[in-house]
C-alpha cells in the first residue's frame, strides 16, 4: 500500500507530460487560413497560411500566366496587392524585374508570395489565362477585332493577344501594325517570350515586313 501512492503519482505526471506535449503538438501543426478578396469580380477566397498565392489562385479557378514558370524572373504573374502586404514584408523577391513604376503602384509576383495574413488584391486582366466558372452568369461578349492589312494580320495570327500594354501598344492588333509600319522593335512581345519571337520573326519574313 504504501508503494501505490508514489506509483500513482508517477502515473499521474506521466499523464500529464504526455497531454502537454499532445498539446503543444497540435498547436504546432494546425494550419490556419487567410482570406484572399479578388477585387475583379468580387470573389473570396479562403486559403491555408504558407500556401503560393499564384499556385492557390491556379487551384482556384484563376490561372495566371507566368512566362517563367513561376520562378520570379519575369513580371507576368502580378497582382496589385490593395491591402494587407506591408511595405516591410516585402522582400526584393516579390518586386524581381518588375519597373519602378509597377512597383509603386503596389504590384508584386503573386509566384513569390506565401500566404501570410489576409489579403486585398487585383488581377492584371490582360494575363490572366482563365477566370473561375460561376453558375449563372453570362460571358461578356468579346469585342469586335479591328481590321487589319494583310501583313499585319499574319503578324497578328502568330501574337498571344494578350492586351498587356508590356510592347507599348494598347492592343496585339496595333502592336501587328507598329511593326508593319516599322514602328516597333519585332521583340516587343514580352509575354511571348522566345517561342512568340520566333514565330513573329518567320511570320514578318513571310509577310515581306522588316524585322
Amino acid at each position: 500500500m504504501v508503494y501505490l501512492v508514489p506509483v500513482a503519482t508517477m502515473a499521474l505526471m506521466a499523464i500529464s507530460v504526455a497531454l502537454i506535449l499532445g498539446l503543444v503538438k497540435n498547436l504546432l501543426t494546425v494550419e490556419g487560413e487567410a482570406k484572399v478578396k479578388i477585387v475583379n469580380d468580387g470573389n473570396e477566397l479562403v486559403l491555408p497560411l504558407e500556401q503560393n498565392l499564384m499556385q492557390a489562385l491556379k487551384k482556384a479557378g484563376y490561372d495566371l500566366f507566368a512566362q517563367c514558370g513561376g520562378k520570379g524572373t519575369c513580371a507576368t504573374c502580378r497582382v496589385k496587392v490593395l491591402e494587407g502586404l506591408k511595405p516591410e514584408q516585402i522582400t526584393p523577391a516579390m518586386l524581381g524585374p518588375l519597373s519602378d513604376k509597377l512597383r509603386k503602384e503596389g504590384w508584386v509576383l503573386s509566384c513569390q508570395i506565401s500566404m501570410k495574413n489576409d489579403l486585398k488584391i487585383e488581377l492584371f486582366k490582360p494575363l490572366v489565362m482563365s477566370w473561375p466558372k460561376v453558375e449563372g452568369k453570362v460571358a461578356e461578349e468579346a469585342p469586335k477585332a479591328k481590321e487589319l492589312s494583310p501583313a499585319a494580320a499574319k503578324l497578328r495570327a502568330v501574337l498571344p493577344g494578350f492586351d498587356c500594354l508590356a510592347c507599348g501598344y494598347p492592343t496585339c492588333e496595333e502592336f501587328a501594325e507598329a511593326l508593319v509600319a516599322g514602328k516597333a522593335k519585332i521583340d516587343g512581345c514580352y509575354p511571348g517570350g522566345k517561342p512568340v519571337l520566333e514565330r513573329l520573326t518567320q511570320a514578318a519574313l513571310e509577310a515581306g515586313v522588316k524585322a
